[in-house]
């Protein structure tokens, strides 16, 4: 983790943690040493500790006795459930979003899906994955849930080293396209029914990619 700017409050550490966390840069499993993080992220101590307690609070940290903080391991049986919850709430957005999307918003989900078939043809794997965080915040914030919003980025914050294995694996874009081309079509067509569908298929098969992974000889539910 390298955050340049010194941090003086609270909020912001927890923050740039939980940002290196769902950038893989914090593993599950890796020791959050208060000290180190108090230089790195040029802040005090009890900023760093108030940090990790929030944090702890949200799962993506654990606390232990006499040994400190963590990054929590998410289990895999978790990390599924976690998709599920996350999908049900992807799927109020995206019907919200079909009902109140604007002319302009649709030029701009449509012009995001032609550049995610550009990404996915060329195996841009990290700008397919940033093209569909750019849709996805598009018809969040269409959706006007803020509520919604924050719970989505805790549940992805949860999974996010079994999201980032899977997003990144090879061949997953050409495989995850026609879901996101579906849900994009269906919120710029003013469909709320089509839209909760769509995410709903689309959950299905990251449940089962996941499943499949997680079979391998490596996988990603072992221990860092």
């Amino acid at each position: 983790m390298n955050e340049r700017k010194t941090i003086s409050s609270r909020q912001p550490v927890a923050q740039a943690i939980r940002r290196a966390i769902m950038r893989d840069e914090l593993v599950p499993g890796q020791r959050l040493v208060e000290a180190d993080l108090s230089k790195s992220l040029g802040t005090s101590r009890s900023n760093v500790r108030g940090a990790l307690m929030d944090l702890s609070q949200e799962g993506l940290v654990e606390r232990i006795a006499h040994r400190g903080a963590r990054v929590r391991v998410i289990s895999l049986e978790e990390a599924l459930q976690n998709t599920e919850v996350r999908m049900v709430v992807e799927e109020l957005c995206a019907a919200k979003a079909a009902e109140r999307i604007t002319a302009p918003d649709i030029a701009a989900l449509r012009a995001l899906a032609k550049q995610l078939q550009a990404r996915a043809r060329q195996g841009d794997i990290v700008g397919f994955a940033e093209t569909t965080h750019k849709i996805r915040d598009i018809y969040v914030r269409i959706a006007e849930q803020p509520v919604a919003a924050e719970v989505l980025a805790r549940l992805r914050a949860l999974i996010s080293r079994h999201r980032f294995r899977l997003t990144y694996r090879p061949g997953r874009a050409n495989v995850a396209l026609p879901f996101w081309l579906e849900r994009v079509e269906a919120i710029c067509q003013r469909d709320p029914e089509a839209a909760r569908l769509a995410v709903q298929r689309h959950a299905e098969n990251v449940k089962e990619a996941m499943r499949a992974l997680a079979s391998e000889r490596n996988p990603f539910t072992e221990q860092p």
